[in-house]
């Protein structure tokens, strides 16, 4: 009896889908899982991938949001565990597993984590990056985000909240609010470091600020619906919000230093100390990325305040 669904939605991505579905074949509770594939539109797979999966789902194109729900809804009727990954990720063998094994516990969700990004400089600093709330979570009996490249929830819980929002239409924050609805509701959301998977992070500086002004952007429609999230979540480093506000201060900073020089220095020692925890943490995973932390840090910053000023404002501009 299949009791598990995993779903992976999917969009013009056979190359690395491919990769996906035979990383779950692998898997140690493969008897009991079904592969749900979940098409948000474009190309139809080729026969060759399609016949890794044991259903594919064909949806129209508005986004992993809606495609998730088309697959987990349809699962078959005896699966009580619905398991997320993404297509360009691949899970460790006992990912489905140690999963199961939280939801049979009582669980209603588990966040699962990466365990490898890339080669390159900056998708080294974001495995960082990671690795720095990982450890945050990890001190917690109960978190308040799971996010889907790794992830799991008993049906009974999507069914409670009914599932994601399909008014996020790209993959930013459909899952925070998800998370978000569900800790409303007095679920458990627990953090699983086992649960494994490879992925590729963004692989050049920009792609990695264009995908930051958008994790800023949607951050913003999120809280608009969980203001009390604003000052305190699981997730989100306390110095990562001091340094999305230095960087709000930094152009007043250069202004004042023409009259005053010593702010511009003030500006920059605040900044450096609060790049410590991440430093502290980098000298901990991954030695080599220790020194570039501070200019990472300023990057995400100048990423993340912009795309929260144009959530902000776009939301202004739309309600005029």
């Amino acid at each position: 009896m299949k009791d598990i669904a995993v779903i992976i939605p999917s969009f013009n991505d056979e190359s690395v889908l491919r990769h996906c579905l035979d990383a779950l074949s692998l898997q140690s509770f493969r008897e009991r899982t079904e592969i749900i594939v979940s098409l948000d539109g474009g190309e139809p797979l080729s026969n060759e991938i399609a016949s890794k999966a044991d259903k594919v789902i064909h949806c129209k194109h508005k986004g992993p949001a809606s495609a998730r729900n088309k697959g987990w809804r349809g699962a078959g009727p005896d699966v009580k565990y619905i398991l997320f990954t993404d297509s360009d990720c691949r899970p460790e063998s006992d990912w489905v597993e140690v999963i199961v094994e939280k939801l049979e516990a009582g669980a209603d969700g588990v966040k699962g984590t990466y365990s490898f990004g890339g080669l390159k400089v900056i998708q080294r600093l974001a495995q960082v990056e990671f690795e720095e709330r990982y450890i945050i979570l990890g001190k917690r009996k109960t978190i308040d985000l799971v996010d889907t490249y790794s992830a799991g929830f008993r049906r009974e819980a999507l069914e409670a909240v009914d599932g994601f929002d399909e008014s996020f239409p790209y993959p930013d924050h459909e899952d925070v609010d998800l998370s978000y609805r569900m800790v409303a509701k007095g679920m458990k959301l627990v953090f699983e470091s086992f649960a494994l998977v490879e992925h590729v992070h963004r692989d050049t500086w920009y792609k990695y600020f264009r995908m930051k002004i958008s994790r800023g952007r949607w951050r913003m429609k999120v809280i608009r619906r969980f203001p009390e999230k604003a000052g305190s979540d699981s997730y989100t480093p306390v110095c990562l919000k001091l340094q999305i506000l230095l960087c709000s201060l930094l152009l007043p900073a250069i202004v004042l230093s023409f009259f005053h020089p010593v702010s511009i220095i003030y500006w920059i020692a605040l900044y450096l100390w609060t790049s410590i925890p991440l430093f502290t943490v980098s000298l901990r995973t991954d030695q080599g990325m220790a020194f570039i932390i501070p200019l990472f840090a300023l990057w995400r910053g100048a990423a993340l305040l912009s795309g929260m000023l144009w959530g902000i404002f776009s939301r202004r501009k739309a309600e005029k």
